[in-house]
């Protein structure tokens, strides 16, 4: 699938350590789910999106891009916390089973996708070379989203980690508010 030039609009990432608003649209407006890094996984990250969008009658204008978005983030997510793929529960054997957070919701007039994991990583957006296999999540993040950053979970948190986040205001013309 390729991308058209008109769909690329290239934002800029916000400094380090800035959130997104703060949640205003009541629990009708924000849902999560926790994931492992299974091969099932990332399909469920956007099926996850589509049906939430579609409950808040957001899929027609914000489906596609937060779908992808949403998939990049989750994906960059396992990668840093340096879970490999599994394909079934036999595969763990001792390993502990690392965990990310998908949350979306509605705030501020804004649709924010955020994804949280266990890793202190810091995401950058690179310029890959064009035969570099990766690198190229946070490009999209930053061509599909009006807005993107990242904050770091620390103090009070059980456990550290990070936040990635992305937004979209809403237009005027949507339900959800």
């Amino acid at each position: 699938m390729s991308i058209s030039t008109a769909t690329v609009r290239r934002r800029r990432a916000v400094p380090a350590g800035r959130r997104p608003p703060d949640h205003d649209g009541g629990d009708d407006y924000r849902d999560s789910i926790g994931m492992a890094a299974f091969s099932t996984s990332i399909p469920l990250v956007r099926s996850f999106a589509r049906a939430k969008l579609a409950s808040w009658g957001l899929e027609r204008s914000h489906g596609w891009e937060c779908q992808q978005v949403l998939s990049e983030m989750a994906t960059n997510a396992f990668d840093a916390i340096g879970q490999p793929v599994l394909k079934d529960l036999d595969a763990l054997d001792d390993r502990a089973l690392l965990m990310i957070l998908v949350q979306l919701r509605v705030s501020a007039g804004h649709l924010i996708a955020e994804v949280r994991d266990p890793s202190d990583a810091r995401p950058e957006l690179g310029a890959p070379d064009s035969d570099d296999e990766g690198g190229r999540g946070l490009q999209l993040v930053d061509a599909l989203a009006t807005g993107w950053g990242w904050y770091p979970i620390t103090a009070g948190a059980a456990a550290p980690g990070k936040v990635v986040w992305a937004l979209w205001p809403l237009r005027p013309d949507t339900d959800a508010s």
